[in-house]
C-alpha cells in the first residue's frame, strides 16, 4: 500500500515496516533538506527509545539510506485518537492517556535542554497579517465601530503579550493523524518526527496535541511531576500566569480562525460573504469572553 505524505511517498509491506522516500519530482537540494529531517527525526527518536518510557510507543527506525534516499522504519499500530475517539474512552483510559502524553512531553522536552530563559512575544506565533488589513478597512463596512475597536483592542493586546519561556525540543507536528491509539495495548503511539526541532515550552501545552483534546490544563498538571523545575520558567509553574498565558493563546487562535474565514472574502460570492459574516460575528462574541 502506497500513501502520499505532505512532503514523502510512504509504503507500507507486510505490515511490519514502513519505507519512507522523497515525492517524485524532487530536486537533489530538496531530497537532501528531506533527508537531513528524516535523520534529525531519527536521532531524536533514538533518543526517546534511549530514555525507554513504555507509556507511549514510538517506532524504531531500522535504517536511514543517505544513497537511495530511504528510510525504513517498525510501522506503529493503532487509530488516530481524535477528540471524539478520546472522548469515547473510559475515565480511566483517559486519565492514563493524559498522563503518558505529560511523560511523552516531559521526556522529549528533556532532550538537549536549553536552559536560558527568553521573553516571548504572541506576535511571533500569530499568523494574522490579513486581519490586520482587514480591521483597518474592510471591518468597518461590515460591523459595528463597538465590534472593529473591539477587535483591534483585542488584537493589540495579544500582539504585544510577553512571558517568559525556554526553547526546548519538541514534536513539531503533533496531532490527531500522528497519535495513534492502540486498543489492544491501550496506549498511544506518536509517529511522524519529520518536524522535530526546537520551539517555545508553551507550544506543546497550547498550540498542539494537548490543546486540541481539550485538556491541556490536565497534562500541564501530571508534566510539572515529571520535570526539574530548574528547567521551567516561572511563567508556566505559577497557576495564575499559566492562566492567563492559555486565556491569550485561546484568544489568538479565535483571531487565527477569523483571519482564516476573512483572507479570501473578496473572492466570495453574496450568499458566501454573508455566511462568512455570521460566522465572524459569533467569532467576535466568542472573542469577548477573554476581554477584561
Amino acid at each position: 500500500m502506497i500513501k502520499h505524505g505532505r512532503e514523502s511517498l510512504v509504503k507500507i509491506s507486510d505490515g511490519k515496516f514502513v519505507s519512507k522516500e522523497p515525492l517524485p519530482g524532487r530536486s537533489l537540494t530538496q531530497r537532501r533538506e528531506w533527508l537531513a529531517r528524516q535523520q534529525k527525526a531519527a536521532d531524536t527518536i533514538q533518543k526517546l527509545h534511549e530514555i525507554g518510557n513504555n507509556a507511549y510507543g514510538v517506532p524504531h527506525i531500522k535504517s536511514v539510506d543517505s544513497k537511495r534516499f530511504c528510510v525504513l522504519e517498525e510501522r506503529v499500530s493503532g487509530v488516530p485518537l481524535t477528540p471524539l475517539l478520546f472522548r469515547n474512552l473510559d475515565n480511566k483510559t483517559r486519565e492514563k492517556l493524559i498522563d503518558a502524553l505529560a511523560q511523552f512531553y516531559a521526556d522529549i522536552h528533556s532532550i538537549d535542554v536549553i536552559p536560558n530563559p527568553i521573553e516571548y512575544k504572541m506576535e511571533y506565533g500569530l499568523s494574522v497579517s490579513y486581519l490586520d488589513d482587514f480591521i483597518d478597512g474592510g471591518m468597518a463596512r461590515y460591523f459595528p465601530k463597538s465590534d472593529v475597536k473591539f477587535v483591534e483592542k483585542m488584537y493589540q493586546n495579544i500582539v504585544n503579550a510577553t512571558y517568559e519561556t525556554r526553547i526546548v525540543w519538541v514534536h513539531g507536528d503533533l496531532f490527531e493523524d500522528n497519535v495513534l491509539y492502540d486498543f489492544k495495548a491501550k496506549k498511544f503511539n506518536v509517529i511522524d518526527f519529520t518536524d522535530v526541532g526546537t520551539s517555545f515550552l508553551h507550544y506543546d501545552m497550547l498550540r498542539s496535541y494537548a490543546y486540541d483534546l481539550g485538556v491541556a490544563d490536565a497534562v500541564r498538571a501530571r508534566y510539572l511531576n515529571y520535570r526539574d523545575a530548574r528547567y521551567l520558567p516561572a511563567d508556566f509553574t505559577d497557576d495564575a500566569r499559566w492562566k492567563k498565558i492559555a486565556e491569550f493563546h485561546n484568544a489568538a487562535a479565535a483571531l487565527e480562525q477569523m483571519n482564516e474565514n476573512l483572507s479570501d472574502f473578496q473572492y466570495l460570492s453574496k450568499d458566501e460573504r454573508k455566511r462568512t459574516l455570521a460566522r465572524v460575528k459569533r467569532q467576535i462574541v466568542a472573542l469577548h469572553k477573554f476581554e477584561h
